[in-house]
């Protein structure tokens, strides 16, 4: 009589269950992975960044409406976007060490700024947005921390315009500073932020390709609203997986809401307390004003040290 061999088939369940435990865990490591991701590597920040004067505040309205689509729109809506290179963001941090005028020290903040923006990805639940002027050195962010950026730039030209009124310096020192100030800095509530010249600021941004982006041009913004704000909707859905789904009437409302002559209008009634003593913040918002008030000398020698960026976006 010949028995069953009872020993092979044993031998073939017992590698039948080791092949389904193996696919077990495989599955398993699959779905720790994606809670992982989903739950702590996507509480990542996202940057609005942008030269000064140059449409980073109107983004800021823009995106401020779109999250508090629900609520009454106001300039304090923009609070919810604010700078990342602050005195408060750092508070956690000991041994901190001060420059003369009780500013966090640049060389401090830069050693440590990648740290801050772990320290409050993980300490939100939601996205964090942040504004920043500051040129894209390589202490800044990346992509370890940074889930992508928004990059706004405008003519340089109008820029100057715009700065002359802000701050109200001379055309020809600010024509310097765009041009020439490589270790230019602009205060930040208590730090400091390395601007640079706006040549190098614009190519700091543009070759940081390790994250997702949008660049918009602020002549993009003024002459089609809709389709911008369009574009930043499905960016933020894109980046964080968000539901931003809002009907045509909701899109035109935050245009309405945002449009310049509403944040004047706005900052008139209530303030603003980013203004200065030279000038509202909201005032004219005009594209090609440089025509009219630069000198010939002065065109000339923004386009001629700038010519290569300012071509790139059509601006010569």
């Amino acid at each position: 009589m010949i028995l069953p061999n009872f020993n092979g088939k044993y031998k073939l369940l017992r590698k039948t269950n080791y092949n389904y435990l193996k696919i077990l865990i495989f599955k398993f490591v699959i779905f720790i992975s994606y809670f992982f991701y989903k739950y702590f590597l996507m509480l990542k920040n996202i940057f609005l960044a942008s030269y000064p004067k140059s449409g980073n505040t109107w983004i800021r309205a823009i995106i401020g409406n779109l999250y508090n689509f629900d609520k009454d729109f106001s300039l304090k809506t923009l609070k919810s976007i604010p700078f990342l290179s602050i005195k408060k963001n750092f508070n956690e941090f000991e041994n901190k060490f001060f420059s003369d005028n009780n500013f966090l020290h640049f060389d401090w903040v830069s050693q440590n700024i990648i740290e801050c923006q772990k320290i409050l990805n993980n300490k939100s639940n939601h996205l964090n947005i942040f504004k920043t002027h500051s040129v894209r050195h390589k202490k800044f962010t990346n992509e370890t921390v940074n889930a992508g950026f928004i990059y706004i730039v405008r003519d340089p030209r109008d820029i100057v315009v715009s700065f002359k009124n802000f701050s109200g310096k001379e055309f020809d020192e600010i024509i310097n500073e765009l041009i020439f100030q490589k270790k230019l800095m602009i205060n930040t509530n208590g730090a400091k932020e390395l601007l640079s010249t706006w040549d190098l600021h614009v190519q700091s941004w543009l070759n940081y390709n390790t994250v997702p982006r949008l660049i918009i041009k602020y002549e993009d913004l003024k002459l089609n609203p809709k389709e911008v704000v369009l574009n930043i909707k499905e960016f933020l859905n894109k980046i964080h997986k968000l539901k931003i789904d809002l009907s045509d009437q909701h899109i035109d409302k935050i245009i309405e809401n945002t449009n310049f002559n509403n944040l004047s209008k706005l900052e008139n009634q209530n303030g603003f307390d980013e203004a200065t003593k030279y000038s509202k913040f909201f005032r004219s918002g005009k594209s090609n004003q440089w025509k009219d008030i630069l000198s010939k000398t002065q065109v000339q020698l923004i386009e001629n040290n700038l010519q290569t960026s300012m071509k790139y976006f059509n601006y010569i």
